[in-house]
């Protein structure tokens, strides 16, 4: 259900990257235009950190950094709009790997008796 609510949001933030777990799924708040803030346990998963060098994604390291930042993202317009459009722009770009998976694993055989 979680997945769905980022839809209704202006910013999101995905939880689970101020432990040593890592963050959840960022994918899920990305696919819907929005900017992406997280906390800093998140270098061991792809998507985040491709996310934070495409600029939809940003890393805060504390609430007073998470406050700063959304402040930031409700007051400056251009800066919502390039960091939501990075965020899509991130999905969009990398769709399709259920596809590619697929195809590997047909052209290697890997699924053959």
């Amino acid at each position: 259900m979680l997945s769905r609510l980022y839809h209704y949001g202006y910013i999101t933030f995905v939880g689970g990257a101020f432990r040593k777990s890592g963050v959840h799924n960022v994918l899920e708040a990305a696919v819907y235009g929005k900017p992406v803030l997280f906390g800093p346990a998140y270098k061991k998963y792809s998507e985040a950190v491709d996310l934070v060098k495409t600029g939809g994604g940003i890393c805060v390291n504390n609430a007073d950094e998470c406050v700063k930042t959304m402040e930031s993202l409700l007051h400056d317009k251009k800066e919502y709009e390039t960091t939501a459009a990075n965020s899509q722009d991130y999905v969009w770009k990398n769709k399709g790997a259920t596809g590619k998976i697929i195809r590997f694993i047909q052209e290697k055989r890997l699924l053959t008796s």
